[in-house]
């Protein structure tokens, strides 16, 4: 059977065992908080244009799919007159 107490070790080596690692991080990092979180804004507005372009991009497919589907009802309408 379990004893108890043992989820209050677990919690307490859990919570050693993060700090730890924290701070391993920390000592370890390879560049300053400052820039670490200047690359990420950069990876970041990359990744955001990226994705606006291509919205743009599919939007205008869209729109001209559009127009030349409305360019063949016209024509088909022209030629029936």
């Amino acid at each position: 059977m379990a004893e108890r107490g043992t989820g209050r070790s677990f919690l307490l080596g859990a919570l050693i065992g993060g700090a730890i690692g924290a701070l391993w991080a920390l000592w370890n990092a390879p560049r300053s908080g400052s820039e670490t979180r200047r690359s990420l804004q950069r990876a970041l507005d990359e990744r955001l244009q990226s994705a606006r372009r291509q919205i743009a991009g599919e939007r205008l497919e869209e729109s001209l799919a559009e127009g030349k589907a409305m360019a063949r009802r016209l024509n088909q309408q022209a030629e029936e007159r």
